[in-house]
């Protein structure tokens, strides 16, 4: 009867042991990142319905009579129109912070799922006198795979879902600035396949270079147009060990 009793306060413990010992492994490979990004949208303007309201800018009869600036006029109301509209697209600088955990498989290949608040976005020249530039806050969850080609080297690659916070557009006509939001011109989900380059200065620090590809149309209102998010992101990553 001893014996038994032995036995069933063992397995409880040695549960408790195996537990800690996972805990500890994860927490042993869990790391933070932050850095800076450059990102862009590409846009496929084989129609847009926006495109309407960038050109031509000529006077109307009411804003002649009224003495008001045409070209001022149209181009405050063209910036207003949406945030996909103009004549050409600019990258914009943006930042990213996260956090995530190395899985090991074996010794060169891991896996590594993350959690990643990142700002991207793009801006839009409509003229010489107007322009929107378009702010986006997203969720990133990578789900990537690390290959070591060497002890410091490495390469990283995989699908990143992403969920939308919000979208602001800033738009600039004649000096002049006004903000709004923009969040229902974009669809909430988006989905990237995502490549990288690593090196790691020592156990600890280490550089991550990556680009992300979007793979889905975001843009919610025109069904005529197509929207895709792309960015380059450099940063460095601090592994908890």
């Amino acid at each position: 009867m001893k014996s038994k009793t032995v036995s069933i306060r063992v397995i409880p413990m040695l549960g408790l042991i195996v537990l800690n010992t996972s805990c500890a492994a994860v927490f042993d490979t869990l790391f933070v990142n932050g850095g800076t990004n450059v990102s862009n949208q590409s846009v496929d303007n084989e129609y847009s319905p926006y495109g309407e309201s960038i050109v031509p800018l000529e006077a109307s009869s009411e804003q002649v009579s009224e003495g008001q600036n045409p070209i001022a006029s149209n181009a405050r109301a063209s910036s207003s129109s949406g945030p996909f509209s103009g004549e050409s697209q600019e990258a914009i600088i943006g930042y990213f912070v996260g956090v995530g955990t190395t899985i090991p498989l074996n010794s060169k290949l891991s896996v590594k799922p993350e959690l990643r608040f990142t700002k991207k976005g793009s801006k839009t020249e409509i003229n010489a006198m107007a322009s929107n530039t378009t702010r986006l806050s997203y969720i990133d969850i990578p789900l990537q795979l690390e290959y070591h080609l060497q002890p410091k080297w490495s390469i990283h690659g995989g699908l990143q879902p992403s969920f939308l916070l919000g979208a602001t557009m800033k738009s600039e006509v004649n000096g002049e600035s006004s903000s709004r939001s923009v969040k229902d011109f974009y669809r909430t989900f988006d989905l990237a396949g995502t490549v990288g380059l690593g090196y790691d200065f020592n156990k600890n620090i280490g550089i991550r270079l990556g680009y992300d590809l979007g793979l889905l149309n975001v843009e919610e209102q025109a069904d005529f147009q197509k929207v895709y998010n792309r960015s380059i992101r450099l940063g460095f990553q601090y592994t908890l060990k």
